[in-house]
């Protein structure tokens, strides 16, 4: 009889413990959490190939891209913690493309570092900057100190948007005397400062003006643009609004989150016609080019990826750790950018966060030239 009760109790350990009804509950919010996510995850991959004009309002997800990434690596660690093989297996898939895509936002540093007597002798310094009109958060003009800044960084070519008008064009000149030639002088266009004699230049109106020199460096000839794209139309204040969250207690938040998105969709589409002008012009240079700039849009849209298309992005070749260009939206915001074509090798890359006058951050990199 004793025996015949240590089998009942033998068969009862090896049932199966039914799931609380809390782990069930956990699960299913997880379930729907994690199909939004790769739903999210799975834009960000389509947007840039499909363009705003088929992809509408979800043209904008490429502002949360990184919060997506992020929530898309973390749920597959959960779904593999719970040992949830039909969440676990999919999860993991996409969680693999984005593996792939991840050096748009973040970038590990595998490469060689360079010393400054190396840099020195072989590289062509680069420095593109959105001055805001040399306007400070206080209203104040910091010509003197913006100037001054540059003047540290020494570039050979020096790329800038949002100048201001003529006569803040023309306040440049002198004090950046080591660049004497300049391309651009209309009002609100953007201008090039080069240390290389320019050869020839033009400028393109195309809703924002973006301007091109043919440069002559080094017994041969390289085309430069300096681009300022489409404004997204969002300003400091709808900025703060997001990021204060200020939406969660105002009675017309939903009112207030529309129209943003609603700017940021049709300007999406306005920067798309931009993008493919420039692309093209970049196709048809005869010359290797480099294109420096405010793209007005992160590396996951359709602008950036038709703009960098057969081109090397200096961050993604020679940056480290996280970048951002813009000061607001969390801090998040990669939208100026150094473009090269392959005769270039990107050696340096650098965002300036200690000049802190406009609402960019100036970016300095350091290419090599190898020549055609």
């Amino acid at each position: 009889m004793a025996e015949y009760y240590r089998d009942i109790t033998s068969y009862d350990d090896r049932r199966p413990k039914r799931r609380s009804v809390v782990g069930t509950v956990i699960d299913i919010i997880m379930v729907g959490v994690t199909v939004c996510v790769a739903a999210l995850f799975v834009a960000t991959l389509l947007v840039p190939v499909l363009g705003p004009e088929v992809t509408g309002w979800l043209s904008t997800v490429g502002l949360i891209a990184p919060f997506v990434y992020a929530a898309q690596l973390l749920l597959t660690l959960y779904w593999v913690v719970r040992w949830r093989v039909a969440m676990m297996i999919p999860m993991a898939v996409l969680t693999l493309f984005a593996l792939f895509h991840i050096s748009l936002f973040y970038k590990v540093a595998l490469r060689r570092s360079y010393g400054e007597q190396e840099y020195e002798r072989t590289a062509v310094k680069v420095m593109t900057y959105n001055l805001r009109s040399f306007i400070g958060d206080d209203g104040e003009r910091y010509l003197d100190s913006i100037v001054a800044n540059i003047k540290k960084f020494n570039p050979d070519i020096l790329c800038i948007q949002e100048c201001g008008f003529n006569d803040m064009a023309d306040s440049l000149l002198e004090p950046l005397n080591t660049l004497p030639h300049t391309v651009s002088r209309a009002q609100l266009s953007p201008m090039i400062y080069s240390r290389y004699p320019i050869l020839r230049a033009g400028r393109v109106d195309t809703m924002k003006n973006f301007v091109w020199a043919d440069l002559a460096m080094r017994d041969d000839t390289v085309r430069v643009f300096s681009v300022h794209l489409h404004t997204t139309a969002i300003s400091s204040d709808d900025s703060r609004y997001i990021e204060r969250r200020e939406f969660l207690d105002d009675v017309n938040g939903d009112e207030k989150l529309r129209s943003i998105v609603s700017r940021l969709a049709s300007n999406n589409r306005n920067r798309a016609v931009q993008a493919d002008t420039l692309a093209a012009m970049i196709a048809s240079s005869p010359y290797p080019v480099i294109v420096c700039g405010d793209f007005n849009d992160t590396p996951a849209s359709y602008t950036y990826r038709t703009v960098s298309d057969n081109m090397k992005d200096a961050f993604r070749e020679a940056g480290r750790g996280y970048s951002y260009t813009y000061r607001g939206f969390f801090d998040l915001l990669r939208i100026d950018y150094v473009l090269c074509s392959e005769e270039f090798e990107p050696l340096s890359y650098g965002v300036v966060d200690s000049m802190r006058y406009s609402d960019h951050y100036p970016v300095f990199v350091r290419l090599r030239y190898n020549g055609r």
